[in-house]
């Protein structure tokens, strides 16, 4: 895919000094720009709808919770809509995969810290819903900083979502959101996300199967056991990878407690 530059007039209205030429993707375009100094994240939306509404909103509301990005700027230039992001230099969680394989301490940390971050989203009444390795992100410092609330949903307000479609990230969605069962979906939906991402960085290998219909096929046997040979992992596991959200942890804080170490 070629790369994408900026335009002229945006590159003067933001006074950029340098930046690094982008991909397109989706439904935005993401420039790494200097200004003043200072690195940030500038996306073009590409298409604004409720989701990059609810994001920016999201974002906004947790602008102090040092897990999320800030979002520096939000306008509307000529016929595009821009934001202006914190830039968070290191790498996807997706990309250290092997980093984590084997050990225990290093996984469940991580767990806790993406836990602590969600905290006070979850007690705020939202579900990130799409927590998966690409959505995280760690600092070149090692703390975790949690990205993308473009399908996050807020239990109190009306889904985006037409009802029976939901979206989702097929390999590391919960049994409820395969179903497409909206009145099912809380925090243990995203409990059950971080533990799919607890066994896999701690084995390597996807808990329920690598493509959807493995992935369905296990979740239709309620039986399923999710075992791991460290003692602390497997009992978190067991308890959050429940194919019944109602089995799962009731309370964050029990969440969070399951990972101490």
């Amino acid at each position: 895919m070629a790369s994408v530059e900026l335009s002229k007039s945006l590159i003067e209205h933001f006074k950029i000094i340098e930046y690094r030429p982008a991909k397109h993707g989706g439904q935005k375009t993401v420039f790494i720009v200097k200004i003043d100094e200072v690195w940030y994240a500038l996306k073009i939306i590409n298409f604004v709808d409720e989701r990059f509404e609810r994001e920016v909103k999201i974002c906004q509301e947790f602008n102090a919770n040092k897990g999320i990005p800030d979002i520096i700027r939000v306008e509307k230039f000529e016929t595009e809509t821009i934001i202006l992001e914190e830039y968070i230099d290191g790498n996807d969680l997706s990309e250290l995969i092997k980093l984590y394989k084997g050990d225990a301490n290093k996984v469940l940390d991580l767990v806790f810290k993406v836990g602590n971050i969600l905290k006070p989203v979850w007690e705020a009444n939202y579900v990130h819903r799409d927590i998966k390795p690409q959505n995280i992100r760690i600092k070149t410092n090692g703390e975790p900083i949690v990205l993308d609330f473009g399908i996050a949903r807020a239990l109190d307000e009306k889904s985006i979502t037409a009802t029976g479609g939901q979206p989702l990230s097929w390999l590391f969605a919960s049994p409820e959101q395969y179903e497409g069962n909206k009145a099912l979906i809380s925090y243990r939906t995203d409990f059950f996300c971080l533990g799919i991402i607890a066994y896999y960085l701690y084995t390597n290998e996807l808990p329920y199967g690598k493509d959807r219909y493995e992935i369905q096929t296990a979740f239709q046997n309620a039986n399923h056991k999710i075992v791991t040979n460290n003692e602390i992992l497997n009992v978190f596991c067991k308890a959050v990878l429940r194919i019944n959200p109602s089995e799962r942890p009731r309370k964050i804080e029990t969440f969070l407690k399951l990972l101490e170490l």
